[in-house]
C-alpha cells in the first residue's frame, strides 16, 4: 500500500492537486474557526458563489479566472462587511441576496460566454486533478500570507472573535480586524475555487473547524485539529480519488466534512 502512494504522488499532477488541498483548503479550514466564532457561516457560503461569479465575468472578458476569482472574492468581501446596518435589510437578507445573485448570474455569464474558459469551467466541475503549478504556488503564498497576519495580530483576531463587545468596549477596532479576516478569506477562496470549484471550498471552511469545536475546548487544541483534519481531508479526498475515479474535489469536500458526524456523537456522549 505505501508503494502504491508512492507512485501515485509520483505525478507532477497529483502533487499540484495535494498542494492545493492542504494549502489552500488548510487555510480555509483555520479561517473556518473564525467564521464559526463570529456565528457567519451562511457568509461563507455566499462567498464561494460571489467569487464564482468573478470567475465567469472573468471568462466573458477573456483574464485569466484567477484574476476574476480574487476580484470577485474581495468585491464580495467588501459589498458585504457594509450590510446588515440599522435600519437597512437585516444582514442575512443581503447575505442571501447575495448568495442567489450569485450563483445565478455565475450561470448566466458562463451560458453567454462565446469561449469559455477551461480554468472558468472548472469552477463548476472541481476538476482539481488539473491544478496548474502556478495555482499551487498561490495556494502556498496565500496560506503563508495569513499565517504571517495571524501571527503579527493573533491577540486582536482572537479577542474580537470571542466578543466583539467588549472588544470595541477596549478600543479595538473590531471593523478593522473583521475586514482583515475577510481579505485572508478572499485569497483562500481565491486558491481553492480557480483549482476545486466551490464544494470543495465551502467543505473545507465548515467542516474541520465544526469537528475540532465539538471536540476540544481549548482553543490552540481547536486550531491544531483543524488544521490536522484538513490536511487529512485533502490527502484522503485525493487518494480515494485516484484510487475509485472519483471527482477529486468533491471527494475531498466529503473526507471535511466526515468528522462532523462523528464529532457530534462523541460530544454528545460526552456531555
Amino acid at each position: 500500500m505505501m508503494r502504491e502512494l508512492i507512485e501515485m504522488y509520483e505525478y507532477a499532477f497529483m502533487r499540484q492537486a495535494l498542494v492545493v488541498g492542504v494549502f489552500g483548503g488548510g487555510l480555509l479550514a483555520f479561517l473556518g474557526v473564525f467564521v464559526h466564532l463570529r456565528r457567519i457561516v451562511f457568509l461563507g457560503a455566499a462567498l464561494p458563489q460571489i467569487t464564482a461569479l468573478g470567475i465567469a465575468a472573468a471568462a466573458v472578458l477573456h483574464l485569466p479566472a484567477l484574476s476574476g476569482a480574487l476580484a470577485g472574492g474581495l468585491a464580495g468581501i467588501l459589498l458585504l462587511s457594509f450590510t446588515g446596518k440599522p435600519g437597512h435589510l437585516p444582514a442575512e437578507g443581503w447575505i442571501g441576496i447575495a448568495y442567489a445573485t450569485g450563483g445565478s448570474l455565475a450561470i448566466v455569464l458562463m451560458a453567454v460566454s462565446p469561449h469559455p474558459d477551461a480554468g472558468a469551467l472548472r469552477f463548476f466541475t472541481g476538476d482539481i486533478l488539473g491544478t496548474s503549478r502556478n495555482e499551487a504556488v498561490f495556494a502556498v503564498i496565500a496560506a503563508l500570507f495569513t499565517a504571517v497576519i495571524f501571527r503579527l495580530f493573533w491577540s486582536q483576531f482572537v479577542v474580537s472573535s470571542f466578543d466583539p463587545v467588549m472588544s470595541a468596549t477596549l478600543g479595538i477596532r473590531v471593523r478593522l480586524w473583521n475586514a482583515l479576516l475577510f481579505l485572508c478569506l478572499g485569497f483562500g477562496l481565491a486558491a481553492v475555487m480557480n483549482s476545486a470549484g466551490s464544494m470543495l471550498a465551502f467543505g473545507m471552511l465548515i467542516g474541520p473547524p465544526a469537528a475540532a469545536l465539538m471536540l476540544f475546548r481549548g482553543f490552540p487544541a481547536v486550531i491544531i485539529a483543524t488544521l490536522i483534519f484538513g490536511a487529512l481531508a485533502a490527502f484522503v479526498g485525493l487518494t480515494f480519488s485516484f484510487w475509485f475515479d472519483l471527482p477529486g474535489g468533491p471527494a475531498m469536500a466529503t473526507a471535511a466534512l466526515f468528522p462532523v458526524f462523528p464529532a457530534w456523537l462523541l460530544h454528545k456522549f460526552r456531555a
